[in-house]
């Protein structure tokens, strides 16, 4: 049997609850860091129908739909920002 004393227990204990906290911690920094927005000029795009203005996520693309009515929307190099 393995003897231990309540505080090394308890050492333990904290441990692996600093443990788990920093995994989460990491984990929700790289969640972020993977999902954020960086606008450039060739993700902005505007709607002529419906006049909607919307952000690309596709980097580089030219045409894309516009998620309001559904229109094709193309990116003109000169109307940008």
């Amino acid at each position: 049997m393995i003897y231990a004393t309540y505080s090394e227990i308890f050492f333990i204990y904290f441990l692996l609850w600093l443990v788990l906290i920093l995994f989460l911690w990491r984990r929700e920094e790289a969640r972020v860091r993977r999902n954020d927005w960086r606008l450039t000029r060739g993700q902005l795009f505007h709607c002529d129908n419906c006049h909607h203005s919307f952000v690309n996520r596709a980097r580089g693309a030219s045409i894309c739909r516009c998620p309001r009515c559904n229109a094709m929307c193309i990116r003109r190099r000169d109307h940008d920002i």
